[in-house]
């Protein structure tokens, strides 16, 4: 059995150590950032490591690897294009929340309604480990993109983009009790 598996993973190695370039430079002709095509390159050798039998595999395994490594590509698309479309989205009715807060049209019920939203958000945010509260006030309250935020904190745009998500349902998880309630008095429907 030791043997049978140090067999497979030496073959493994070789394989990796030649499709990995290849593969590496495909992923990077649609992702832009290169930690997020070497972790989704990496994610397809890991999938084919754990779930598959080559011995199940009808084409190559190279051309195994790459049809994985486009649709994993695909999928962080997808999934960039969610979340851009979401922090718009949220980024507006944060803005438009503010505004009515200040507004002298809105009653005194209202600012202190938002305010206990304020303080249960801020205190969320203090239980966050140093690095999430910094991303996500970077984000936030300076308006500093993914990019901005993991080039002055040297890390990837993919882990900038996890804390913030980490965050937010946090945050929703926190203010469930009050989301219907922003959603009638801000007409978020």
């Amino acid at each position: 059995m030791d043997a049978v598996f140090t067999q497979k993973k030496a073959n493994f190695e070789s394989l990796y150590r030649e499709l990995q370039p290849r593969l590496y430079a495909y992923c990077r002709k649609f992702i832009d950032d290169p930690e997020t095509a070497r972790d989704l390159v990496q994610d397809a050798f890991i999938k084919l490591w754990e779930d598959v039998d080559i011995s199940a595999i009808h084409t190559s395994v190279a051309a195994y690897l790459q049809k994985t490594v486009h649709n994993l590509c695909l999928l962080h698309l997808r999934d960039q294009q969610i979340h851009r479309r979401y922090e718009n989205y949220a980024a507006f009715k944060l803005k438009e929340a503010e505004l009515n807060f200040f507004s002298p049209d809105y009653g005194n019920y209202t600012s202190i309604f938002l305010k206990d939203i304020e303080d249960i958000v801020n205190k969320c945010l203090e239980k966050q480990p140093e690095q999430s509260r910094q991303i996500f006030e970077m984000s936030r309250k300076k308006g500093m993109s993914y990019a901005e935020i993991a080039g002055e904190l040297e890390i990837s745009v993919r882990s900038v983009e996890n804390q913030i998500y980490r965050t937010l349902v946090i945050l929703k998880t926190e203010l469930k009790d009050y989301l219907i309630v922003l959603l009638i008095a801000f007409k978020w429907f």
